[in-house]
């Protein structure tokens, strides 16, 4: 078991630059069909449940999450607000399918892992899937919603050290724009 250092690599309010930095950062990567891609999003009713997953149908949910979906009404969820993980069926529908979770929800954050960073022998660095991610985060700039909502998005790059961050993030053009947080 591990954590991963998550590098911010772009902070923006176009969602157009932040989804294209993802799309170069997926094509570096090399696919591994351990990990997923998923987005998340804190909801505090029934009815916000049943309207992501209209927004998004091709996320597979939770019994638990299906089961809200399905009473009717708009009462409140009975243990409070949770966090509704979608997982979504290939990356490349990421997204558009965060797009759509946009029109209901307001902050949201995208996370694919279902790929390995490469191998950089000039660094001394194995393949990884370990510590490989990406996390966009829409209307906040940290890892998690803890942060308060933003007019701007971050995509953070997760890695093993500061030395993949960099590798990674000159190959497409990028560099770290702020400290780290461990994950």
């Amino acid at each position: 078991m591990g954590h991963t250092a998550a590098f911010p690599l772009l902070r923006t309010t176009d969602l157009d630059a932040i989804f294209s930095l993802a799309d170069r950062l997926l094509a570096l990567s090399v696919p591994d069909p351990r990990g997923d891609t998923e987005i998340s999003a804190r909801v505090s009713s029934r009815a916000e449940v049943r309207r992501l997953l209209e927004a998004v149908p091709e996320a597979e949910v939770g019994e638990g999450a299906k089961e809200d979906a399905a009473t009717p009404g708009d009462s409140p969820l009975p243990f409070g607000p949770y966090l509704l993980f979608m997982d979504l069926p290939d990356p490349e529908r990421a997204p558009n399918a965060a797009r759509a979770a946009l029109g209901v929800r307001d902050r949201i954050e995208v996370y694919w892992e279902a790929f390995c960073w490469p191998e950089v022998p000039e660094l001394g660095l194995d393949r990884t899937w370990k510590y490989a991610a990406l996390q966009v985060s829409l209307h906040h700039n940290g890892t998690d919603f803890d942060s308060p909502w933003t007019e701007d998005h971050t995509l953070f790059v997760h890695v093993d050290g500061e030395e993949r961050a960099v590798w990674v993030a000159a190959q497409v053009g990028a560099e770290i724009i702020g400290e780290h947080t461990i994950c």
